[in-house]
Formats: structure tokens, sequence, C-alpha cells
């Protein structure tokens, strides 16, 4: 059969000849494949809140398009046992049910590392030019710590990626900082009008502005609201345990609710009687019927200028606004923390100021240990998909679901919100918030297997103390009921979850105990 060939092929047969290269017709430059799951369909789900589910949906499209792959999400939250699910969208709250239950894949490091140059420099030769070093397009190294190394771990091992963040800040109105005739009245009472750094100092501000007419338009307000009654939203428990992380967060302890080496609950120990006699007594400073406030009517409270302050989550910003200067605030801390080698209470300076994290930190994006092949390939692509800088940014400006961006970068711009958080100060809100998540010391909220559980128990015996019971009683019964929940479960394997989920140096096996035989 005879062969045409063509001018330029010509040339080709003779770079051949000369310099062994093959004819192609095209570039020798490598270049990425098309679609290269295409064919392959993956589904995702949530597990709890479908609410997280839109900013999902949102997302998939362009994935799709770029990787051939088909995105399938369940509308309903899933038994997280269901089959068939390869993503799983959760709260952090839920790890250690997801561990317990095996259901989470693996992620080695190789899955958050930049991709490696394409042409490696031979010895002698100089290393490829930073410009020419193909794109991180997950930039993993530019996720706040908190997230990059705790949130998303169990024991060192990372299960999950960041998808969204939870942080608790100090919500107040500027004028009622800012007056000259409140400044002048603080200066007559003994006290500073400024931000507080303790918790004193904010009991101090709440009853100096308790029935003060600090918006200066001749009506008494109120000092603080807070999340004092039952709160669906868990603000309420989330606020007390960020008092007592000051008081019963030792920078020598690993363990916080629990002793790391018994699972003996702490929850009835002094630094939380007193972190609840505290908030407890701040109900004097608050609206009228504030001992029964879940955290929308305290939203509705401070929105409406009833009272001076009030603490949220961060992400909340847009139920805050009345249109009027709002600033935000970092949680203070306490000049004096619990020893419980000691049993004692020590001096601290500067004040103890750990970071207490609602939801175990906020929400992850995971891969179902089921998958395999292609599925669990394109499951993974998409889960990085998601939480790349330009994907992260879309999805913190969702109204739907708010949620704290986990990338500095996006915090530093302000509220997930900005045109819907009226009045609130971008700047301070996203100083609060950095400082916050960027701690040293960060204290995710619960995250083992039971975690809904034992804070449910915890949100009975708060409320009973702002009922008027004892902080000393309720503490213990709510111990009580821990240490009960704890031996059904099985102490060991408890105390093998807990020593986890705190990503410490404390030992533990690859693998669980067994669980408690059943009753």
């Amino acid at each position: 059969m005879t062969r045409l060939v063509t001018p330029r092929c010509r040339f080709g047969l003779f770079v051949l000849l000369t310099s062994t290269v093959g004819c192609t017709g095209s570039s020798n430059t490598p270049t990425a494949p098309e679609q290269p799951f295409k064919g392959v369909t993956i589904v995702a789900a949530a597990i709890g809140d479908p609410g997280i589910l839109p900013t999902l949906t949102a997302q998939r499209g362009e994935w799709s398009a770029n990787r051939g792959a088909e995105v399938t999400i369940r509308e309903k939250p899933v038994d997280p046992r269901s089959e068939g699910v390869d993503v799983f969208l959760f709260r952090g709250d839920r790890l250690g049910e997801l561990v317990d239950l095996g259901l989470l894949a693996d992620l080695p490091e190789a899955v958050t590392r930049p991709p490696a140059p394409s042409v490696r420099p031979e010895p002698g030769q100089a290393e490829v030019p930073p410009g020419e070093r193909p794109a991180d397009p997950l930039q993993f190294a530019d996720l706040l710590p908190a997230y990059r190394d705790q949130v998303i771990k169990y024991g060192g091992v990372r299960l999950g990626l960041p998808y969204g963040g939870s942080a608790l800040v100090l919500a107040y109105h500027r004028d009622a900082f800012e007056s000259e005739t409140n400044r002048a009245a603080a200066k007559e009472a003994g006290i500073e009008l400024k931000l507080p750094e303790t918790w004193e100092q904010f009991d101090a501000l709440a009853k100096f502005f308790h029935g003060r007419d600090w918006g200066q338009d001749g009506k008494p307000r109120s000092g603080v609201a807070l999340a004092l009654g039952p709160d669906p939203e868990g603000v309420g428990d989330a606020t007390y345990l960020a008092r007592a992380a000051s008081l019963g967060q030792h920078h020598d302890q690993y363990s916080f609710l629990f002793d790391a080496d018994s699972m003996a609950p702490r929850i009835d120990s002094p630094p939380f009687v007193e972190a609840l006699r505290g908030l407890t007594a701040l109900k004097a400073y608050g609206p009228p019927t504030s001992e029964a406030f879940d955290i929308k009517a305290a939203r509705q409270a401070f929105g409406g200028r009833e009272a001076a302050m009030m603490i949220d989550r961060a992400e909340d910003a847009a139920s805050w606004g009345d249109g009027k200067s709002i600033g935000v605030a970092r949680l203070p801390g306490s000049e004096r923390v619990f020893n419980p080698d000691r049993n004692q209470f020590e001096p601290a300076s500067p004040p103890n100021r750990p970071s207490y994290l609602p939801y175990g930190g906020g929400w992850l994006v995971a891969i179902s240990a089921a998958a395999k092949g292609p599925k669990r390939e394109a499951a993974l692509d998409f889960a990085k998909y998601l939480i790349s800088p330009e994907i992260a940014s879309r999805v913190r400006a969702d109204p739907d679901f708010p949620m704290l961006a986990v990338r500095p970068a996006l915090l530093s711009q302000g509220p997930p919100d900005s045109r819907a958080s009226l009045g609130v100060d971008a700047r301070q809100w996203s100083d609060a918030v950095i400082q916050t998540l960027a701690d040293s010391r960060v204290i995710p909220g619960l995250r083992i297997p039971d975690a809904e559980g034992y804070l449910a128990d915890l949100a009975k015996g708060r409320a009973a103390v702002v009922r008027g019971e004892p902080a000393e009683t309720a503490l213990q019964a709510v111990a009580s009921a821990w240490t009960e929940r704890t031996k059904q479960r099985g102490v060991k394997r408890q105390l093998w979850h807990y020593r986890r989920s705190l990503n410490s140096a404390l030992a533990t096996a690859p693998k669980p105990p067994a669980p408690a035989p059943a009753p």
C-alpha cells in the first residue's frame, strides 16, 4: 500500500532521522486528559441536616462538565450505613460515630500534596522555576491549621476534608461602648468601657449596661441576650462550654470533658460548676423572660436593640443587623485555670483563652470506605474540588446555609452574606473569627460516638440550673448520665474514641476495642 507523505510529515521524518523525535503533527507538551471520569456516576448525601445539600447542588455542574462524571444527590439525609453513597457531607460531631462504624476512607498525605513538577531536574541541572511548575488547585497549605491538622483528623488519620467552619464571637452595639455619656457613667462606676478580655469583665459590662439608657433615646435596655433556655441550635451549650474551657482547659492537659485515662466525666468538676454559675447569673441582666431564650430569641432581642451584647455563631451575622453599627470581638478568657492534677485553680497570665468550636468544628466532606476503583477516584476528586479556593468562595457566599470559610484569605472578606449583615463591622468580624480559629489551642466540640446524646444530657442539666437548681446538683446528674452512656457503649471503646478525637500524643491502638455486650 502506498503511503502519502505530506510536506509537514517530510519535515517530521527529517526530525526523526536527525533527533529521534517522531512525527506527531502536534506539540509534545503533555496535556491533562479530558473528562477523566467519563461514564462514572457518584452519589453524594448528607448525614443529618439536609439544608447543606443546596450548597452541593449548586457546584456539581461545572465539575461534571470538566470531569465527565455524574453526581447524583440524595435529597433527604441518609442513614450512614446506607449502601451506594460515595461522598458524605456531615457535621464534625458525627465523626466518631462514622469511625465507629468503619464507614470512612482514610485519605493519605498524597491527597493534599501539590502536583509534582512534570519535569524532574537531572543531577547538576537547575530546578524547575516556580512559574513553570504545575498549578496547585487545592492549595491545602493555605487552610487554617485547626482544620488542616485537627478537625478533619481522628487519631492523626485524615478522614475528610473541611467544607465549612463554625465559631462563637461576641457581638455588641458599638454606640453603647463609644458614647461619651456611657463612658462618663462607666468611669464613675469604676468600669473601663472596653471590650472584655475576661469573663469577669464581660459580666461587669452586662451589669453596667442593664437598665441603662445606653442607646440614649430615653428607653432603658438590657445588658446581654444569650441562649439560656433550651436551644435546638446548640448555641447555648456551646456558649457554656466555651466559658468552661477558659477555666477548665489547662495548657498542660489534653483532655477537657473527660479524663483521658479513665473516661470519667469532668463535667461536675470545679471549673464547669463555676462556669455554669457565672453564665446562669447573667439572666439577671437580660431582657424579660431571657432565661427561656433560645438563640433565635436572643438574636431578635439583640437586633431590636433590647440588649447591648450577645454571643452567637459568627456565621449567623446576617441575623444580627438592625442597620446600625455592630461590633464583633473574640470571646473572653479567664485569669484562672483549673489544674486537675493538683485539683486547684492556678493564675493565668495572659488570660487563658482557648477557642471552643461548636459542631465538632464545622462541616466535613468525606469518602465512603465502600467506594472503590473509578468511583473512589471520582469521589475524591469531587471532594477536593469542593474545598478548592474558588469553590469555597462560592459556598461561603451561599445565604441559605451559612458556614465559615476555613481559609484566612476568604475570612478577611467579612461575613458570609455581607449584603444581609447590616451594620456589622466587617473588619472586626474578620479579626475576631481569624483570632478564634487561628489560636494555638483550639477545642473542637465533642466528636465521639453518641456525641449528640451526651450533649443532650448536658443541655438538660444546663436548663435545670437556669430554672433554679444548684449547679453542683445538676452537673452531678449530667455526669451520672454520661457515665451510664459510656458503660452502654463500652468504657474501653469510648475511651479509645475520646483519645483519638483529641489528636494528641496519647497512645491508642489502630483499631477500637470490641463494643460492649448487648444487655
